[in-house]
């Protein structure tokens, strides 16, 4: 069952008296519980789709459909309303709060839940016991490695137990032992939680970890 279709997204950008164009014509299926990799040269708009994709940019033209309801973003708020709950962003470079404990750092996640203190606490050290960082939750982040930090992003992410996970190059700060044990957790997470997530990546070797490639084309 398809959890987003794009059907014939085009997004320009305009720079002085010059129009670039991102995206034009793109369309394309993910289904619920699919890990799927979006490749493609540098300035072939793989942020900017992610960023549709999060209603944090929206498209000039065209359809997007998210969990069987077409997604309209007119303003921030809307973007805001989208993702609540439902969406997840990794990033390549963490963006931890270096004054908040790696706990604190993945509560961050359930900021909008309506959700009781003992239930919020629950579900933070549920995160922590799944991403082997349960030692490291008094931690901050000034005294983590680099694949420490991603597993907090990651339980950030994760821990309002969204449907669709956006990920921008998620191992892209990591040496090669550390990309492997982070696309061992992501496997993981798709696999037992049935959670979908979209990767954008240079890295062949993490986009044959995922069931198939989206390859974007520069416009």
């Amino acid at each position: 069952m398809a959890l987003l279709i794009l059907e014939k997204i085009c997004k320009n950008f305009k720079t002085g008296n010059t129009t670039i164009i991102v995206h034009k014509d793109l369309s394309f299926t993910v289904d619920k519980g699919e890990l799927v990799a979006i490749m493609g040269k540098s300035g072939c708009g793989k942020t900017t789709l992610l960023n549709i994709l999060a209603g944090i940019d929206y498209p000039d033209s065209g359809k997007y459909v998210f969990d069987n309801s077409e997604v309209i973003i007119r303003k921030t708020n809307d973007g805001i309303k989208f993702r609540r709950n439902r969406i997840g962003v990794i990033l390549q470079h963490f963006a931890l709060i270096n004054d908040f404990t790696v706990y604190e750092n993945i509560e961050l996640g359930l900021w909008e839940a309506k959700i009781s203190k003992n239930e919020r606490r629950k579900k933070v050290n549920d995160v922590l016991e799944r991403l082997g960082i349960w030692d490291l939750r008094d931690q901050y982040p000034d005294k983590l490695s680099g694949g420490e930090k991603q597993r907090v992003a990651i339980g950030r992410a994760i821990v309002c137990e969204p449907i669709l996970v956006l990920a921008d190059e998620p191992t892209g700060s990591l040496d090669n032992e550390t990309e492997k044990e982070i696309l061992e957790i992501i496997k993981e997470l798709n696999k037992s939680l049935d959670m979908t997530f979209i990767i954008v990546t240079h890295d062949e070797e993490v986009a044959a970890c995922c069931d198939r490639t989206i390859t974007l084309q520069k416009l």
